[in-house]
């Protein structure tokens, strides 16, 4: 699962919409507009155009993009307002209390990419199982039109919700994605597994030895192996030697693990350049790694504890 949270797409970090403790289950939702298939590339400014008109709707006074999650025809995993927090694209506030949403990319009929790709159809089945996994949605699945008088989310993919939103079959390809490691879980165990690029998702599977049904964490893709073996952990240097402006050589190691897990967003314009001082972009830059991490995300503050370090290394 490829999973995109908030802030790398260009929203605040924490959704200000209200608190919901847990939902009878999903609503599956498409943009019910005219839509073109566009590069991946250019996804994240199509979901701040959503934002910002959502924003803009004084009659709905939406409070931030109205959906949970959404998801594009690469299959990767916007996060919305995200688990715990009420939807607003449901209908009324006491629908919006009941269910979370999840909107598809997807045109209406005859206007334009309107049928879901395979790729949109793994990407949602991931949205639904990370909403399952950490939000506490119900097993309800349903469509925006249930409950709602609505053609949302069109007659193709409600079809697919109809039938329970299975994966589609493991026989064929899945397409390709981006290399990396990859945490995958299947039952109550967890396992790393390499993905080189433009391998599909069944040959990675079949490589491990992975029978389906399996859920690959979002935000867990890790470093590429590198020829050597593992990395080996060294000790934790204490909470002392990362402190803002402050230079210690602990700085340099965390920065190779930043730069060799790809966590380099934020810089002076001039890439993220290795160095013994803790700044500001490195403290972004470790919080990004936080919040990517179920274990790390509820205090993602780019300061590295024992267990950032930790998983930094794993």
């Amino acid at each position: 699962m490829e999973f995109i949270p908030r802030e790398a797409w260009g929203a605040p970090a924490e959704s200000p919409a209200g608190f919901l403790p847990s939902a009878r289950g999903i609503k599956i939702h498409y943009l019910g507009t005219e839509y073109t298939s566009r590069l991946h590339a250019r996804c994240a400014e199509y979901v701040r155009q959503i934002r910002a008109a959502h924003l803009a709707d004084v009659k709905e006074n939406y409070v931030d993009i109205a959906y949970s999650g959404l998801v594009c025809e690469h299959g990767a995993v916007f996060e919305g307002r995200g688990t715990h927090k009420r939807p607003g694209a449901n209908g009324s506030r006491e629908l919006n209390s009941q269910d979370y949403a999840i909107c598809a990319l997807l045109a209406k009929d005859g206007g334009g990419l309107d049928t879901p790709p395979r790729l949109m159809l793994h990407g949602l089945r991931d949205a639904i199982e990370w909403l399952r996994r950490d939000g506490d949605a119900g097993s309800w699945l349903g469509g925006h039109r249930d409950g709602y008088a609505t053609d949302c989310p069109g007659d193709r993919l409600y079809a697919w919700v109809q039938e329970g939103a299975p994966r589609p079959d493991h026989g064929q390809d899945d397409g390709p994605g981006p290399a990396g490691v990859y945490t995958v879980q299947v039952g109550d165990s967890l396992s790393v597994v390499a993905r080189r690029l433009n391998v599909s998702w069944q040959d990675l599977a079949e490589v491990n030895g992975i029978r389906a049904p399996y859920t690959i964490y979002p935000g867990q893709r890790l470093r590429i192996p590198q020829a050597h073996g593992p990395v080996e952990v060294p000790p934790f240097p204490g909470r002392s030697a990362f402190v803002l402006g402050k230079a210690h050589p602990a700085v340099l190691l965390l920065d190779d693990r930043l730069i060799a897990g790809g966590w380099t967003r934020h810089h002076d314009g001039n890439g993220y350049q290795r160095g013994p001082r803790f700044t500001e972009y490195t403290r972004r830059n470790v919080a990004d790694f936080q919040r990517s991490r179920p274990e790390l995300r509820a205090d993602p503050d780019g300061y590295p504890g024992p267990v950032t370090w930790e998983l930094l290394y794993s």
